[in-house]
Formats: C-alpha cells, sequence, structure tokens
C-alpha cells in the first residue's frame, strides 16, 4: 500500500451480544515459517466451547460512509476497513506487522520455495475450500479476472501501482496462480491480487462495473468472512455472516449480524460510547480523547502509537538548506520530549520517533539513536554557517535576518500546537517563523493543482505520514525519482530529497525479494536520512478506543488504515 497523510483517523462503533463458531483449519507456523521474521503467531481467543454457531449483533459506526464496498474502487479509509470484513485476502498482516495466509495455504516466501526465479516468479497456492458468498466456487481464475480488472483502464481501478509489476498471471490448475513479475519486486505481498467473481462481472464490459450498485456501491457476491443484507446510502448497512467463508488463519465468522451505521461527528459518536449503547468505538483523533473521559468503568479506553509519524520536513531546493549543520542545528534546537509532555500531556517520551520507519516496522533500525536536545550546540552551527546574533538577538548573515516559512495543515489542534512550539523554540535561536495553515486540498494538491507541497511554496513543512507494513512506502517519498514537475504532478518526494546513496537503498529494497537484504538496504537509507537530516521525525500519531469488556479479539493495528484487520475474529 501506499504511504497515504495522516489527518483524520475514522471513528468505528461496535454493540455486540454473545457469539460464536468454530474455528477453520490453518496451516501450522512451523511449516510455512522457515525462519522468516517477516512470519509471527496469531492471537486469538477462543469462543466458548458450547456455542458452535455465529450469534449475537453488532453495530459499526464511523464519521464517513463508505463511497463503494469494493476493493478495486477503494478510495477513502473507511472503504478499505469495510473491505475487511467483505472480501477475503491473499495474505494480510496483523498489529505486529506480522505476515499471515488468508485465502492461501501458506504465505509465498523464498523459504518455502513460492518465490522462484530470484523474485520474478510468485506461486500462490490456494485452500481448495474457498467459496463465493453465493456458494460459487472461488478459484485461480478469479485471482487473474481481478488482476485484469485492475490493469484494464476502462475500470477505474483506484490502486495500480505496484499491480503494474506483474508481467503476466499463469492459472496451472484451479488452485495455484503463478505470478510472472516484469523483475523481482520487493513488496510483492502487499501485491497479491484479490480474487473478483467472474461468474457475477464477467459479463458485463469493465466499463460498466461502477455503474452497477450490486458491484460497486453495495456488492452482492463477496468473499469475506460477512456478506451484505441490505444497503440504505449515506446511512446504513447490514451484513450477515458468510457461511461459505474459509481463512488459514482466522476462525469467524463469529457475529450473526453486522450493522454499520455514520454518525454525524466525533461528539454523537462519543456520546454513544459513553451511554454503553456500542461496545466499541475507534479511530479518535488525540483532540477528541476528552470527550471519553466520563465513561463508565466497564467501557475501557485503550490507545496506541501508530506507525504514523508527525514530522518536520526541509524544502531542500532551497539554498537555505544545503548545508547540513543549518539542518542539524534546527534538529537540536527543538526539545521534542518537553514538546510531547507540553502540548500532549504524555506522560514520557515513550512515542518520540527517531526515524521515519517506527516500530513496529519489521525495518526499524534500533542502532539510529535520538538527537539530543543541545541548545547551545545548534547555535554554535549557526555560527559556523555565518548565522550570528545582531543586539536584539535576530540571526542575521550578510545583513538578512534569518526567516522561514512553515507550513501545515489547518484545523488540527495538536499539529497547530506542534507548530507553536517549534516556533518558540527556534526563535530561542534568533530565527523567525513564519506559520501558514492550509485546508487538505490545497496543502496535499497535486503540482498542476498548485498544491503547496507538490510546487514547493515552503521552507518547513509540518504534517503527518501514515507507514504501511512494507518499507517501500518510503520509495515515494524520499526517491529523487519521486520529485514532482508538471509532467509528474502526483508524486510525493515533497522535500526534494536527492541523494545517489539514498536512491540505491531504497532501490535495493525495492528490487530483492529476499528479506535480509531488504533489510540491509532500508537501514543504509534509514542512516543515510538521520545523518544527513533531510527530515526531522518528531512523535508517532496515536490511535485510540473504546472496548467494553464483553467484547473479545478488538485488537488495535498501527496501520492507521486497518483498524477491522481481524473483524472476522471479534466475538
Amino acid at each position: 500500500m501506499s504511504r497515504a497523510f495522516s489527518c483524520l483517523f475514522l471513528v468505528f462503533v461496535v454493540v455486540c451480544t454473545a457469539c460464536s463458531t468454530a474455528p477453520a483449519s490453518s496451516v501450522p507456523l512451523a511449516k510455512q515459517q522457515g525462519h522468516d521474521p517477516q512470519l509471527g503467531s496469531y492471537d486469538f481467543t477462543p469462543t466458548p466451547a458450547a456455542l458452535h454457531a455465529p450469534i449475537g449483533t453488532v453495530t459499526l459506526a464511523s464519521l464517513q460512509f463508505p463511497d463503494t464496498l469494493n476493493p478495486l474502487f477503494a478510495d477513502t479509509p473507511i472503504d478499505q476497513e469495510l473491505d475487511m470484513a467483505l472480501w477475503g485476502q491473499p495474505v494480510f498482516y496483523d498489529q505486529q506487522f506480522h505476515v499471515h495466509a488468508d485465502q492461501l495455504t501458506e504465505v509465498p516466501l523464498p523459504e518455502n520455495g513460492d518465490v522462484q526465479a530470484q523474485g520474478k516468479t510468485i506461486v500462490m497456492h490456494l485452500r481448495h475450500d474457498l467459496r463465493w458468498s453465493d456458494g460459487q466456487p472461488l478459484l485461480a481464475s478469479d485471482f487473474a479476472y481481478w488482476w485484469q480488472l485492475n490493469r484494464d483502464a476502462n475500470t477505474g481501478a483506484t490502486v495500480t501501482s505496484g499491480y503494474d509489476q506483474i508481467a503476466s498471471i499463469a492459472t496451472p490448475d484451479s488452485f495455484t496462480v503463478v505470478l510472472h513479475m516484469k523483475h523481482a519486486y520487493g513488496p510483492y505481498l502487499s501485491y497479491l491480487p484479490f480474487a473478483a467473481p467472474q461468474h457475477a462481472w464477467g459479463k458485463l464490459h469493465a466499463l460498466d462495473l461502477q455503474n452497477v450498485t450490486s458491484i460497486f456501491q453495495a456488492p452482492q457476491v463477496t468473499s469475506g468472512p460477512y456478506k451484505l443484507l441490505s444497503w440504505q446510502d449515506g446511512q446504513r448497512l447490514v451484513l450477515l455472516p458468510n457461511s461459505y467463508y474459509a481463512s488459514s488463519t482466522f476462525h469467524g465468522p463469529l457475529l450473526a449480524r453486522l450493522i454499520y451505521q455514520a454518525y454525524a461527528d466525533s461528539a454523537a459518536l462519543s456520546k454513544a460510547a459513553r451511554q454503553q449503547r456500542v461496545d466499541v468505538t475507534m479511530g479518535y483523533l488525540e483532540a477528541d480523547l476528552p470527550l471519553l473521559e466520563a465513561r463508565p468503568a466497564t467501557v475501557q479506553l485503550r490507545t496506541q502509537a501508530t506507525s504514523a509519524y508527525e514530522h518536520l520536513d526541509f524544502n531542500l531546493a532551497h539554498p537555505l538548506w544545503q548545508d547540513s549543520r543549518i539542518r542539524r542545528a534546527f534538529q537540536l534546537a527543538i526539545d521534542v520530549c518537553s514538546m510531547l509532555k507540553t502540548i500532549a500531556h504524555a506522560a514520557d517520551c515513550s512515542r518520540r520517533t527517531t526515524q521515519v520507519e517506527p516500530a513496529p516496522s519489521l525495518y526499524y533500525d534500533a542502532a539510529i539513536q535520538a538527537a539530543p536536545y543541545d541548545p547551545a550546540s545548534a547555535k554554535q552551527l549557526l555560527r559556523q554557517v555565518g548565522w550570528v546574533p545582531d543586539a536584539q538577538g535576530i540571526l542575521r548573515k550578510d545583513g538578512q535576518a534569518f526567516k522561514v516559512q512553515l507550513v501545515t495543515t489547518a484545523h488540527n489542534a495538536l499539529r497547530a500546537a506542534t507548530a507553536t512550539y517549534i516556533q518558540r523554540q527556534l526563535a530561542a535561536q534568533g530565527i523567525q517563523v513564519q506559520i501558514e495553515t492550509y485546508a487538505l486540498g490545497s496543502f496535499f494538491g497535486g503540482y498542476t493543482k498548485g498544491g503547496v507541497l507538490a510546487t514547493g511554496q515552503y521552507d518547513l513543512s509540518l504534517f503527518s505520514y501514515a507507514d504501511g507494513p512494507d518499507a517501500d512506502d518510503e520509495f515515494a517519498v524520499f526517491h529523487s525519482s519521486q520529485i514532482p514537475d508538471e509532467v509528474q504532478p502526483d508524486l510525493g518526494n515533497y522535500g526534494r530529497v536527492h541523494d545517489a546513496l539514498i536512491d540505491a537503498a531504497l532501490n535495493q529494497g525495492r528490487d530483492s525479494s529476499n528479506f535480509a537484504d531488504r533489510v540491509a538496504g532500508y537501514h543504509r537509507f534509514l542512516e543515510r536520512l538521520a545523518q544527513q537530516v533531510y527530515v526531522i521525525p518528531l512523535y508517532t500519531d496515536v490511535t485510540a478506543l473504546t472496548v467494553s469488556q464483553r467484547v473479545q479479539n478488538v485488537i488495535a493495528n498501527p496501520n492507521q488504515f486497518a483498524p477491522t484487520w481481524n473483524i472476522a475474529d471479534w466475538w
């Protein structure tokens, strides 16, 4: 999955009574693991042994209603999160970013022989008991069909990058899918094709799929733990268990009914949680947490650091930032721990991040240490470069005052407080910082639309990146080929990082299917990024959820876009 900015977490609400099911068969971890660090154990609280069928009703609520329930067209976080209830996946990532098989019998890895020809061939072994929600067999040809739709421009699929690294797909039998890659592609596990019901959609032209309600908004033939019973646009969804669902890891579906309904705002949503009209709510902004303070003891508030992190970017196209001593001075001048305690009321400094791959990333580099808060050394570095204070303490060079523009997003209280804190700390160095805020559309707009970041209309920028489980996310942000311009207006290297060593390290991570080689490449990337201070990582964002003591298996995920990752096993 490509990296996305984090500006608003979506909020979910669940109302639940007792429920259960018998677990599906699974592949023993030892058989598929092969000592690969990408794999791990799956945590699951079993249902009472006396219950043998799904039972109970669950209501989920959010501040947004999905635009589509079809993963080919998913465009918003809520689209993706509800897809996890309706659609099976070849593999999925857990809360530790370990990967597990869902529709496959094992995770395709070099160690088990499913990655061949030095990464140019990927073999997907399907479970033999897969079926669509209408009872029809789910076969290898359905995966090939989904990929063909994804590659057809007439379909209008939302995400095509990554899948375009597949040159062709072969299906030697009904339960084997062979991906022939254009070249070895490191993040292949994030781009294994889904399945689409060819028997139900195959007679339609790709161009027509988005115009059919029973395919686009409310698909009637799906493959996940639940299936759609009814759909009221903008209001509510009702889902029932898919009795044909089978998984190599999940045990569900465990609920007899799943209801989804959109709420007007976080105040109404949190009120439902406080009044125990719901059992689980998730996705709050930090600013919303006070709304949950007056809750009963039976409603637990759980907060967890995410893989999204707030950071300060330099516009490296500007001559001001060409000397790394200036960038280092800015880093030394900002007391991140004090910032967290002051603006986020954090009890400690545990949310501080030293790098752009914060834990639990499997590519996290423990050798990278946090830069100290050292304003005296910051002043020395600035003086070395020629910036000296005048009688009023303002830094000047060649008669010019040190003035910079810091841009950030509007309507985010914590981010605004962070910007103001940075402004004060840099003022103590004699640096004048002007803060400007922009609406999301203007801030993140493409180059040809005049987007602030894309066109480089700033000196410093403050916002948040949300990492997925694979470090290839970094390619789009830091590789020199990703600097946006008129020809490629939607690229994401907003900081204009152009470093041959970083390019080589990111290429190694992308072009190898060997996990150890990829880790080595990404560690070189992370170390170079930290050494050159091309970006200043500040702190990780927080995800918050409330959980009734009656609900089991609701496990938060550091990936902000996967709060419902194990919804098949909620009970």
